[in-house]
């Protein structure tokens, strides 16, 4: 029986057909980097999908979506596999696949952790950190003991110097096959990774699962941090998006928000508070795990960014990550909010810190009417989220015109269509409208059902503009 020829589909071609935004750096690896359209973390700087030219697979390293050309293009246009081969084809996107194929080689994985953990304890002994690496840490707000304690070392300058490293870490008897971050390069073992400093990841027992680099160079304004790996590289190994554990670990309580080095500098500034932080907050296959491993947890606080309550894509993520830990028993949660004239829980802890220095509590701000009656409406729709953050904006009540507010697309479609009901009968006396930094955060079915009226003004309640408070 004759055995079928099968074409080959170029995984690149596809998925710039399927509009994909490409790392240009990696165009000419085997695994090419492209922004992931299934998981939420898309866009300019954002690389997590892996596109294999030898296989013509992809991957993507947050969200776990996989498959390969036609089915990429299939589940991106809405067709059927077969539909989309047919399609492809016609565009002359199709090559025959040769008689011989040439033999591919597998992904390389991480050695286990022990082996992760001796390798880069090494490694970090044998760096420095510059002056300007120590200088941004100290900004952050933690103290030359604390940086020291935590490990972090600035990349090394020189192709030389990372040759003399990997030389080293041989000699010590490392071997760097399947050592994320290590490759050959013609022949010789060299560390690969972009200029910065490195952030250690550990584990709930402190050992170091992998390294992340806080870029010198920022590309994008989301893309400061990538991890040091050395995927799609000759011998080089991937790396994986492992949860970082810092802070007492003995705690009942566990705080969750994104990015390594943001926990471990809320912890500091807020007394070795325990954190666990994921690489993003789509990247969570690893927190059930993770929370589960911890012997003492009674309640973990969800502490994201605040762009939460304006930014659609974190806000799906935070129901994900509210599911996780909701999906283990015993174990309570709760969100935590705070000003958004401080983005992260790192920079809000800093700058309580520092007014707590100058005899003020940022917490403690004056109340009014509108404070306290926002507070009443959402202990009643909110009982789970922590509503700090409205006492400490000031809020005022507006007439304001409705294109000057935007918000994102209401969640439940028959509950805006009510509203609008409601308001062709002439129902009006709704509460006002919330506005954060001009985004309604609460109130998007009413906000679209007065677009869809025609509205030119609604009425808001806005925080006012807020700066940090001087000495009492």
């Amino acid at each position: 029986m004759a055995v079928r020829q099968y074409d080959k589909i170029p995984i690149v071609e596809t998925a710039r057909r399927c509009g994909l935004v490409l790392d240009s750096r990696t165009l000419r690896r085997t695994e090419v980097e492209a922004s992931c359209p299934f998981c939420g973390d898309h866009g300019v700087g954002k690389h997590h999908l892996s596109l294999n030219t030898d296989t013509d697979q992809y991957r993507c390293n947050l969200c776990g979506a996989h498959g390969n050309s036609v089915s990429l293009y299939a589940r991106i246009k809405g067709l059927s596999n077969k539909e989309a081969y047919l399609e492809l084809a016609r565009e002359a996107k199709v090559y025959p696949m040769p008689q011989t194929p040439p033999p591919q080689t597998q992904e390389r994985q991480p050695v286990p952790l022990e082996r992760r953990h001796a390798a880069y304890s090494d490694m970090l002994e044998h760096l420095t950190l510059l002056d300007r690496h120590g200088e941004n840490l100290l900004e952050r707000g933690l103290s030359e003991e604390r940086i020291r304690a935590n490990g972090y070392k600035s990349m090394p300058e020189t192709e030389r110097g990372r040759r003399l490293l990997a030389d080293l870490l041989r000699s010590y008897g490392h071997e760097l096959s399947g050592l994320s971050g290590f490759r050959t390069y013609y022949g010789e073992w060299t560390l690969s990774g972009p200029s910065g400093f490195l952030i250690p990841v550990r584990n709930k027992d402190g050992l170091i699962q992998g390294l992340k680099i806080r870029l010198d160079e920022v590309d994008a304004p989301n893309r400061k941090y990538r991890w040091l790996s050395s995927r799609g590289l000759p011998n080089g190994t991937r790396s994986y998006s492992w949860v970082h554990v810092t802070g007492d670990r003995s705690r009942k309580c566990a705080f969750l928000t994104e990015g390594p080095l943001k926990g471990d500098v809320a912890s500091f500034l807020d007394h070795d508070a325990l954190f666990l932080c994921f690489a993003g907050v789509t990247a969570i296959a690893g927190l059930k795990d993770a929370l589960q491993s911890m012997e003492n947890l009674e309640e973990v606080v969800v502490a994201l960014d605040m762009d939460k309550l304006v930014n659609w894509r974190v806000r799906n993520a935070l129901g994900k990550i509210l599911e996780t830990v909701q999906s283990i028993p015993n174990l309570r949660v709760r969100l935590m909010n705070w000003n958004m004239t401080f983005k992260g829980v790192d920079d809000f802890y800093k700058a309580r810190n520092e007014a707590a220095s100058k005899g003020v509590n940022i917490l403690d701000m004056t109340s009014n009417f509108i404070t306290m009656r926002l507070e009443s409406l959402w202990k009643q729709e909110y009982p789970e989220q922590d509503r700090g953050f409205i006492h400490t904006c000031e809020w005022e009540e507006l007439t304001v015109p409705i294109d000057q507010l935007t918000a994102g697309k209401p969640a439940d479609m028959k509950k805006a269509q009510y509203y609008l009901k409601l308001l062709w009968a002439g129902k009006v006396d709704f509460p006002p409208l919330v506005s954060v930094n001009g985004v309604v955060i609460d109130g998007l079915h009413r906000f679209w059902a007065y677009q869809q009226m025609g509205y030119q003004t609604v009425t808001v309640y806005q925080n006012k503009p807020w700066a940090m408070p001087t000495a009492a």
